[in-house]
């Protein structure tokens, strides 16, 4: 029984692993593409982006990675929300440090963030969001 426990924990992690890099290549490309093809300053890109990605990201998560059925889609996209924001919140400083003050190449400080967020995404939509009944 752990052996098929751990089987369908490996596949559900493949599937968020699958999802979460689908919507951070969406979330990078649409940084670069509206800082610097349609030149909006690099940290609103960076919101106007996320907004885009999040939608995509949250989608995919209740619906391919979790499997969730439930009708609770205010609440599940409420809390899947309060934690994009609040390590947005964190994403946009650091972008900001390592671009402004320590003058990396805000492409660069958005992929290591994205690696950053991985492993703490799902974890909180695992144990909080879309935990099994």
């Amino acid at each position: 029984m752990k052996k098929l426990i751990k089987k369908i924990l490996w596949y559900k992690f493949i599937r968020y692993s699958i999802g979460w890099w689908l919507a951070a290549l969406l979330d990078l490309f649409l940084l670069w593409f509206f800082t610097d093809i349609i030149w909006i300053y690099y940290l609103v890109s960076a919101i106007i982006s996320f907004l885009i990605s999040v939608t995509f990201g949250y989608i995919f998560q209740k619906y391919i990675t979790f499997r969730d059925a439930s009708k609770q889609h205010l609440k599940q996209w409420g809390l899947f929300l309060v934690f994009q924001l609040i390590w947005q919140g964190i994403y946009i400083w650091a972008l900001w440090l390592g671009v402004d003050v320590l003058w990396f190449y805000y492409m660069l400080v958005a992929i290591v963030w994205k690696w950053i967020a991985f492993i703490r995404n799902y974890l909180s939509n695992h144990y909080f969001n879309f935990k099994n009944k």
